[in-house]
């Protein structure tokens, strides 16, 4: 069975109007909430700002590693809840497909529309967006930039394949590295994210 990714994005969506006093969304083994996109752009894209030019490759490179250990714990819990085991576990044919489920499980959150592009077992990851919240935060607050903008979706990649390919959880985040060769931030039409093996693991 085809991975349906519809099936998983109405099943996210639905499961998404159960929510607690304080707005907690209990779904999918983990706890979500809804958060404003302009508010988190603001944060990240102020942060880069404030430390300025001479700390750009260390401020992004954090930003990064955030989203990246975020996304790694978050679909561990993910693909680890009851939901997962009754929804998509029974469409899962390859150790591959688990990315494709990581993918519509995104979307749903509205992350944007994540497309595989490219995936190569223990080797190569390709995702594209062609409407990344970052990148078009970035373009209101700042207007074109010369670098990738999206530190999330980055980071979410490489952890994607970290949890197919890396050691078992959770030794396995920062096997593998994400970077975003093309951004609408910077003027290309799309947004894609490279992730492949790291040469050595970030220690830390």
């Amino acid at each position: 069975m085809a991975i349906d990714g519809n099936k998983i994005i109405h099943a996210v969506m639905e499961g998404s109007r159960i929510r607690d006093a304080k707005g907690i969304i209990p779904l999918f083994g983990v706890y979500l909430s809804l958060f404003f996109v302009q508010f988190y752009n603001k944060l990240s894209f102020d942060f880069e700002k404030e430390r300025g030019m001479e700390l750009e490759d260390e401020s992004v490179a954090l930003l990064v590693e955030a989203a990246q250990e975020c996304g790694y714990a978050t679909f561990q819990g993910i693909r680890n809840s009851s939901e997962w085991e009754e929804l998509v576990r029974p469409m899962i044919e390859t150790r591959e497909d688990q990315i494709y489920s990581f993918a519509a499980v995104a979307v749903a959150f509205g992350w944007g529309d994540l497309v595989v592009r490219e995936l190569i077992p223990n080797e190569k990851l390709v995702m594209r967006v062609n409407d990344s919240y970052e990148a078009t935060g970035y373009l209101h607050l700042h207007g074109q930039g010369n670098s990738g903008k999206c530190y999330m979706l980055r980071g979410v990649s490489g952890a994607f394949m970290d949890l197919l390919y890396g050691e078992d959880y959770p030794e396995g985040c920062f096997t593998f590295v994400a970077e975003e060769p093309f951004c609408r931030a910077k003027g290309d039409p799309y947004c894609e994210f490279s992730a492949r093996k790291t040469s050595g693991k970030r220690q830390g």
